[in-house]
This record gives structure tokens, sequence and C-alpha cells, in this order.
């Protein structure tokens, strides 16, 4: 059994073909495999070639073969239908029995024989192209069992063992839609293990169109045909898992973890546990304990902590990959990838050490910029600029390092240093979207909100999506108090017009609307921004700004309820805000609830009170520019 289950684990959990690419935040977990197929095809055809010479009116010495067969004596088998047939050379149901008996006595050449010479009188016998289609199948060539499967259907009339071999077949070739579409109509056989196999290929085709929930479904009717048998509880439990029903995945792999300690089980009872949120603990420190050889133990400990960092559980994830390490310790890509977990961990001195000494034998730039990084965490900001200067030395045409180097100064308010890094950068890259932004950033961070948005204006011209551009360019002008830019404007209200889902955009249309005009006392707009800020107020139906801008544009055309009814709203969903709770004072005071408007202004009060100066908040919101932008422009996470 140990054995057996130690097979399965490779076919269940491992990608054969994973890359040696940097595993932390990436969950490149195996699809279901499509063992469901390999245990399927060649029993359905079987049990299709066993029921052929039934179908007929068998002769005696048929009739008498097919005893010897079911008496597990092919060899009389042979020797009876063969003597039948010196005399009876053209009898189709003998020579069918014969291929038959031969194939259970493991004498495939022979089969083949009778098959060719059954299809040389009578070529359009779809039992004999049936039969010779098994054999290639069972030679590992579904290729050219296939064309001879889809005549036999279509000689057959649509005989649905026939369709369902054939479908099988058309799973192995990965063409699951034309096997999908051969399967159709045809119902679960009556006998159990017959019906167990058609559920389970049932499974393998939607599984390979992408169709988790259905594959799932399938295999659990197969289950409940046999409860008790452990490699069919194994695939429920894997495509429960492929399907996202945690629970149920769990349930299925416990019981045989616990019972077969076999790592794969235990690797897919910790990804159900991870994604339920179940407790870890025991799974982990029984694989801890797993036993493989050398090469498999290394795959298998990549496998368990890419688990483990797709669920943030990096401190965890440290121990597996220190011991792929030992396995491979000449392997950089393992060693980078244990510095990024101990960095993500924050175990800054251990990441730092096994970084400088991988450094030693592979510096890359991504080394550098991990090391970056790092130095930046453990408050080495000159450290961290010396590792980001050598990352772009060492890959001076990639963008990305250029841009993390200036993001770095930036953090600093190192703008002038910064200016001159993006540059360079254009100069290297003048198709480059992010270059601009962060480019039209620094100005704006130097205290020029005009050049800023000129410079995002540009990236917005030049990214494919310009709608992070577009935002950015937004919370410039929102943060300004004159009157909006016109062409950033322009450029904003055309893009939320064009793209109705984009909530955010217009409303940033709309505010800046409402303030151009309210500057100039020009009121002939205000249905287009209450129509503008309405639309937002529904696609962010969670964030209190539209509701804000809505009160303020219903203050100033003095449409006092309904200036009420939002500006209540904006400040129950924004508590925090004085300007919220001030211009609520105004309008009680106006609609003459004295009590109510000195409530709000003490409100008021206490929220300006707690309103950072103007230096902190520009820090603050570097830091959110440092956040965003670098979930943009970071390939490793």
């Amino acid at each position: 059994m140990a054995g057996e289950w130690r097979g399965a684990w490779k076919l269940v959990a491992l990608s054969p073909g994973k890359s040696r690419d940097s595993i932390l935040g990436r969950r490149r977990f195996s699809r279901l495999l499509f063992f469901l197929t390999l245990c399927v095809a060649g029993s359905i055809t079987r049990a299709n070639a066993q029921s052929h010479s039934t179908q007929a009116r068998p002769s005696s010495v048929v009739v008498e073969a097919q005893s010897l067969l079911a008496a597990g004596n092919p060899a009389a088998a042979i020797r009876l239908l063969s003597s039948h047939l010196q005399a009876h050379s053209k009898d189709s149901s003998a020579r069918l029995l014969l291929a038959e008996a031969y194939i259970t006595a493991r004498q495939t050449d022979q089969a083949e024989e009778q098959y060719q010479a059954i299809l040389k009188f009578a070529p359009d016998n779809y039992r004999a192209l049936a039969g010779f289609a098994e054999l290639y199948e069972r030679e590992g060539n579904p290729e050219k069992a296939e064309p001879m499967l889809a005549r036999a259907v279509t000689l057959s009339h649509g005989a649905p063992k026939i369709k369902t071999a054939w479908a099988a077949v058309l799973a192995r070739l990965h063409r699951y839609k034309d096997a999908s579409r051969a399967l159709a109509g045809v119902a679960p056989p009556s006998l159990p293990e017959e019906r167990i196999s058609f559920h389970r290929l049932k499974a393998s085709i939607a599984a390979g169109l992408g169709d988790a929930a259905t594959a799932a479904s399938e295999i659990e009717k197969a289950l409940a045909l046999s409860p008790d048998q452990a490699g069919l509880q194994m695939a429920t439990a894997a495509a429960e898992i492929q399907a996202k029903h945690w629970q149920r995945a769990a349930s299925l792999a416990g019981p045989l973890f616990a019972r077969h300690r076999d790592p794969g089980l235990g690797l897919m009872l910790l990804e159900a546990q991870l994604a339920s949120g179940d407790d870890i603990r025991p799974t982990l420190q029984a694989l801890r304990s797993a036993t493989l050889p050398e090469q498999q133990e290394a795959l298998f400990r990549q496998r368990v902590a890419e688990l483990l960092i797709s669920h943030e559980r990096f401190s965890e994830s440290v121990d597996q990959l220190k011991r792929v390490v030992e396995l491979e310790p000449g392997r950089a890509d393992l060693n980078f990838n244990l510095a990024l977990a101990q960095f993500k961990a924050s175990r800054l001195d251990d990441a730092l050490a096994t970084a400088e000494s991988l450094k030693k034998t592979t510096d890359s730039a991504e080394l550098e910029s991990l090391i970056g990084d790092i130095q930046e965490a453990r408050g080495d900001n000159l450290g961290a600029a010396r590792s980001y200067q050598a990352a772009v030395a060492l890959a001076p045409n990639e963008e990305k390092y250029r841009l993390e180097l200036a993001l770095d100064l930036i953090r600093h308010k190192s703008f002038e240093p910064a200016r001159v890094v993006l540059r360079q950068a254009e100069e290297l890259h003048p198709d480059s979207w992010r270059v601009r932004v962060v480019s039209g950033m620094v100005e704006y961070f130097a205290g020029s909100a005009e050049d800023a948005t000129k410079m995002l204006l540009k990236a917005a011209d030049l990214a494919v999506e310009p709608e992070p551009a577009l935002r950015y360019l937004s919370d410039i002008q929102m943060d300004q108090t004159g009157t909006p830019d016109p062409a950033a404007l322009s450029r904003l209200c055309e893009y939320g017009d064009a793209n109705p889902n984009a909530g955010r955009l217009q409303f940033y249309c709309a505010a800046l609307l409402f303030r151009r005009d309210y500057l100039s006392n020009d009121r002939s707009h205000t249905g287009e921004i209450l129509r503008r800020l309405d639309a937002a107020a529904r696609k962010l139906s969670n964030e209190a700004s539209p509701h804000c801008q809505l009160g303020k544009a219903y203050r100033w055309i003095e449409q006092w309820q309904e200036a009420l009814r939002e500006s209540e709203t904006c400040a129950r969903m924004d508590s925090n805000s004085a300007d919220a709770h001030y211009r609520l004072a105004q309008i009680y005071q106006h609609l003459g609830q004295q009590q109510r408007s000195e409530q709000e202004m003490r409100l008021y009060q206490a929220a300006s009170a707690r309103l950072a100066d103007e230096n902190a908040r520009r820090d603050e919101t570097i830091k959110t520019f440092l956040y965003s932008i670098q979930s943009e422009t970071k390939d490793r996470k």
C-alpha cells in the first residue's frame, strides 16, 4: 500500500513541469491531474469488447469458448476457436471472441491479426474496429485509436459503450470539448463498476474543461457507489480541492492521511485546512517528519512552502525552504526564495545573512533589489540605497530597478536625485507609463502640481489601461483648492463617460466639475453634476465621498432637505470628517435646528483637532503612493 500511495501523490500533488522561478506570492498549483482518465479508457473499452459476442445469437462453439474464458482458461478457448475458424473463417463472432482470448492471454499481436482478418471481409464491423482501437489505446497510442473509435460510433449508430470508449480516448488526447460532445446523451451504465468508471470519465472531462464544480459532482457520484475505495476517496478529495470545497476536501483527506501517512494526502489536507482556516499545526508537524527520497523531498518541501506562502504563513514556510536548501545547496533560486521568505516573515537578520551569502557566489539585480528591501526594513537607509543602485548597475536596461531606486529616494524625500534617476529611465523607456507616473508624483511631492498634471496626462496617454494613472491625476486635482486643470478635467470626464463602471473616476469628474462651477458661481451645469454624483454614489455604495459632494451641491443650490439628507449620510459614513460636521451644522442652523447645529459644531471642533498638519498629511500621501505604485511595479511579492 505504501508504494502505491507514494506513486499516487506525485500525480496529485506535484506539477512535473514546474519552473524554478521565485515561488513567493504565486499560487501555481497543479490543476486536478487527469489520473481520473487514465484508469477509465481501458476498462470501458474492455467492458465493450466483452459484450460484443453476446449481441448476436452465439454458436455452440462460441458458447463453449465463453465458458472457458469465464473459467480462466484462455488457452483452451484459443484452441477451440482456432479449430472452428479453420472451417468457418468468416465467423466474425468467433474471431471477435478469439481476439478477446488472445488479449486475456496477453498475446496482442495475435489479437490484432484477428481484428485485421475481420475488417478484410467486413470493413464496417464496428465491434472489430472498437477492439482494434483498444489495442492501440493499451499500447499508449490514442492518436491511432481515436479515428477508429469515431468510425465505430458512426457505424454502430451511437452505441453507448463505444461512444464512452471514444470519449475516454478523446480525454486522453486532451480534446475535452470533443469528449464532452461524444458523451452527450449517454446514460450511465447499470453495472456498478462500469458506472464508477463512467462518472470518473465525466469528472476528468469536466476538469479538463475547467469546470471544477461539475468534476467534483461527478467524482462524488462515483464515490457514492464505492464509498470505501481509498483511490476514489483520494480522487474525490483532489476534485473537491479544485472546486474549493475546502471542508469536504478536508473531511476526505484527513482520515486517509491519518491511515496512510502519505505525503501527497497530507499536502491535500494542508491546502484544505489553510483555505478553510483550520488548525494546520498537527498536519504540518506530520509533514515535517515525512520520509522521502531526496529528489522527491526537495520538490515536496517546495510545494509545502508554496501552500504556506500563498496564505501568507511565511514563518512556517521558512523551515520548509531551509530543508530544501539543505537538500540542494547549489540552487541559487532556492537560496533566494529562502531569503525572501525570511524577509516576509520579518526575520530580517536571517534574511540578510542568507542573501549576503548567496551574493558571494551568484549576484543579480533581483538579489540586490531584495537586499535593498531588507536593509530598508532594518532601517539601514544608506545600505538600501547602495543595493538599489547596484541592482540598476547589474540590469541597466530594466525599468523596474530604476523605479525601485527612484521610489526609495522619494521615500526619504530626496526629490532631486529621484528626478535624475527618472530622467534616465525616461530616456531608456520613453513609452513607459509607470516612469511617467512616478515622475509626475515626484513633481507633486516637490510642490509643482502643474508639472505633475502634465506628466500624469502623458502617462495616461501611454498606458494601455489608463485608469491607474488617471486615479493619481484625480488625487492631485482633488487635493488642490483652486480651479481644476481643464485638460485634466476633460480627460477624467471622457474616461468616466466611456467606462460607466469606473465609479471612482465618475465621482472625481463630478466633484471637480462642481468645484469649477462653484468657484465661478456658474449654476448652469448643476443637473449634470447631480446626475454624475448620483451615479457615483450608486457605484461606490460603501463610500461617503459621493454623498458628501451631493450635500455640498444641494446646499449650494439651496435645496435644503436634499442637502440635509446627503450631509447626514456623509457624516454617518465618515464620522471623522470635520468638513461634514461643519456643513451639517450650517444646514441645521438654516433649518432652525439650533441645538443640533451646536452639537455638530462640537463634533466639527473635535474632528478638526485630530487633523494632521500639512507636513504630516504630505508624508501620509507619500506613503500611500509608495504602497500603491509598488504593487504596480514589483514582480515579486
